[in-house]
């Protein structure tokens, strides 16, 4: 009985392991996001959104995010939005107040998003857009600190992390 007992807990661990790492040996965290094979993008398989895996001005070295990431300007943000989709042939842009908020998850430890999809994530505020904001007294700022939106009051130069629509 005890090696039946054994045998299933095996073939347990092994399907979770399985679950666990997607097709093309993708890494599953969380249950809905994928990481792309590369490393650089995570796809958010319930909003069919695609997140660039670290925040702006780090990058992927193939095992965390390297560098430190960059703050920015609203007026810069979206600048920076603008060139890395220009260069890159992806449309690349700032989340909206809702997109960026689907990240936050308040069952985890600062920062308050998924770590292993999103390694090195300040635990600070991210820029999230207004579509109908055209300045950075209208914009939205998420913090991964404490899970909160906040309407920018001018003085603040918070971190990037941008989206796409997912293929």
């Amino acid at each position: 009985m005890t090696l039946i007992r054994t045998s299933r807990h095996l073939a347990s661990c092994l399907a979770l392991l399985l679950l666990a790492v997607g097709s093309h040996g993708t890494v599953l965290a969380q249950g809905r996001y994928t990481v792309s094979a590369d490393g650089q993008e995570v796809q958010d398989t319930q909003a069919k959104l695609t997140w660039r895996r670290c925040a702006e001005g780090m990058r992927w070295d193939g095992k965390a995010c390297a560098g430190k990431a960059s703050k920015f300007s609203y007026s810069a943000a979206q600048q920076h939005a603008s060139a890395q989709a220009s260069a890159s042939t992806q449309a690349w842009r700032l989340p909206t107040k809702t997109e960026l908020l689907s990240l936050v998850d308040k069952s985890r430890k600062k920062p308050l998003i998924d770590t292993t999809a999103f390694p090195g994530t300040p635990t600070a505020m991210f820029w999230a857009s207004r579509p109908e904001a055209k300045d950075n007294l209208n914009a939205w700022i998420v913090n991964f600190g404490n899970g909160r939106v906040y309407g920018n009051p001018g003085s603040k130069a918070p971190y990037l992390r941008l989206v796409r629509a997912s293929n």
